[in-house]
C-alpha cells in the first residue's frame, strides 16, 4: 500500500470505530494555536501551494514552480519524489568551497522559456566539483525542531568519543557560530533561514533578504529573461510562508491493531534501543520556553540528536560549511512510514536497505542488525513502520 493509502486507511479506521483523535491530523496545524496563528497558517499554506510563473518571478533557473510541488506526499508538507543536484569542492584538511561564484551549492535543473530560448536548459555542475543528490524531506514538525534549545543539542555531543561507544557526534556550526539543525548536513541554524533560502535556491525567486537573482554558473542572468521586478516576494509573504511551516504539526504515530502486532512493535522498540540505534536517533527531545503556546516546552518524537556523524566513505559526497563529505546530520525518523525512498540521496528503496548501508559511526548498529534473526529483523522494521 502506498503512503496515501496508509493515511486513508488509518483515518478511516478511526472514524469507523468512533475513536477520538487527540492529536493534530497529518498536514494540519499544531494544537493550541490562537485563532490569529491558525489564520497565519492558512495564509502561509496558500503561498506554499502557489504556482509561480516567470511573470511572478519564477526562475530564470529553478527546480520547482511551488513549494508544494516537492513537499506533496501524502499531503502538503510531506515528501516528494524529486531528487536535486548539489555540489561543492572539498580540500583537505578542512577547506569547503560552496561554489557560490560558480552557481553552487544548489544546481538548478530547469529553466524558463525565455532562458531556454537562449539555449540554456539548466545549470551545470562546476568543473572539479563533487556532486551530490538530495531527496526531498517532509517538513512536518519543523517548528518544534526549531524550538529545541541549542543547549539540548550540545548536551549530546561527544566529538572525541569519550565514552568509547564508537559514536562521536558533534554539532554543525554556521559561520557565525550558531548550532545548525536543518538540511542533511545541518548547515542551517533556524527555520526562518531554511524557509527564506528555499525561494531563491529552489524557485529562483528573489526576496528582500535575497534581492539579487542567482547566477547561471557565476554569470549574471540576461536581463531580458527576468521580467519580474525585484524583490519578487514581499517580506510579509515570506513571513506568512514561514508561519505555515512553523505551525505545521508533527506527524501522528500509528498504532498496532492487534495484540500480536503490539507485542511485535514493543519487541522492535526494545531492539532499537539494544542495538544502540537510539544513541543517535534519540526518540524524544523537548522544546524550550516559547511565547507561542503550541511550541512551549513540547515533547517532540523526532528520533534524531540533530548532530552530524561520520557515516563512512561509501555514503560520503559533498562538504557544506564545517561539515565534511562523510558527515551527515542524524536523519529525523518522525514520519518515516510515509517515505518511499531513503537516505539523503533517495538511493535506498527500503528501510532495511538504508540500515544495511550505514557505515562509520553507524557500522556497529548495522552489523548487529545484520546479525539478528529474521523474526527480530521483522520486529524492528515493524516498529519503524509506526513512526
Amino acid at each position: 500500500m502506498n503512503a496515501k493509502g496508509i493515511v486513508s486507511g488509518l483515518l478511516g479506521s478511526l472514524l469507523l470505530c468512533g475513536c477520538k483523535i487527540d492529536q493534530p491530523e497529518l498536514g494540519g496545524p499544531l494544537a493550541n494555536l490562537t485563532p490569529d496563528q491558525r489564520a497565519q497558517f492558512q495564509e502561509g499554506k496558500r503561498i506554499f501551494q502557489r504556482v509561480f510563473e516567470p511573470k511572478d518571478g519564477l526562475g530564470p533557473l529553478f527546480n520547482s514552480v511551488s513549494c508544494a510541488e516537492c513537499h506533496e506526499d501524502p499531503v502538503v508538507g510531506g515528501v516528494g519524489d524529486e531528487v536535486e543536484i548539489h555540489a561543492s569542492r572539498f580540500t583537505e584538511p578542512d577547506s569547503c568551497d560552496l561554489l557560490l561564484q560558480e552557481g553552487g551549492p544548489v544546481i538548478q535543473q530547469d529553466a524558463t522559456p525565455l532562458l531556454r530560448a537562449l539555449g540554456i536548459l539548466k545549470e551545470q555542475v562546476p568543473a572539479n566539483a563533487t556532486q551530490a543528490r538530495r531527496s526531498t524531506p517532509a517538513i512536518f514538525g519543523f517548528g518544534l525542531v526549531d524550538s529545541i534549545p541549542e543547549a539540548t543539542v550540545l548536551s549530546y555531543e561527544d566529538p572525541n568519543d569519550a565514552n568509547g561507544d564508537g559514536i562521536s557526534g558533534r554539532a554543525s556550526r554556521t559561520i557565525d557560530g550558531r548550532v545548525g539543525r536543518f538540511g542533511r548536513k545541518a548547515a542551517v541554524a533556524t527555520l526562518f533561514d531554511f524557509n527564506a533560502g528555499a525561494l531563491p535556491f529552489e524557485q529562483g525567486i528573489t526576496t528582500p533578504l535575497s534581492p539579487v537573482e542567482e547566477t547561471i554558473n557565476g554569470k549574471p542572468v540576461p536581463p531580458e529573461t527576468d521580467p519580474a521586478p525585484d524583490p519578487e516576494v514581499s517580506l510579509e509573504d515570506l513571513q506568512k510562508l514561514d508561519a505555515f511551516v512553523r505551525f505545521l504539526a508533527a506527524p501522528p504515530r500509528s498504532s498496532p491493531d492487534t495484540y500480536e502486532e503490539k507485542a511485535l512493535v514493543k519487541r522492535g522498540e526494545e531492539l532499537f534501543a539494544s542495538l544502540k540505534c537510539s544513541v543517535c536517533h534519540i526518540p524524544k527531545l523537548k522544546t524550550g520556553p516559547n511565547p507561542i503556546k503550541a511550541l512551549d516546552r513540547q515533547t517532540v518524537e523526532l528520533y534524531s540528536d540533530l548532530l552530524v556523524h561520520d557515516m563512512g566513505p561509501e555514503l560520503a559526497d559533498i562538504c557544506v560549511g564545517d561539515t565534511r563529505p562523510a558527515e551527515f546530520r542524524t536523519e529525523l525518523l518522525m514520519g518515516l512510514r510515509f517515505r518511499e525512498q531513503f537516505l539523503h540521496d533517495g538511493s535506498a528503496k527500503s528501510v532495511k536497505d538504508a540500515i544495511e548501508r550505514h557505515g562509520g559511526e553507524g557500522s556497529r548498529s548495522r552489523d548487529k542488525f545484520k546479525g539478528l534473526s529474521d523474526a527480530d529483523k521483522k520486529a524492528l522494521l515493524k516498529f519503524l513502520q509506526t513512526l
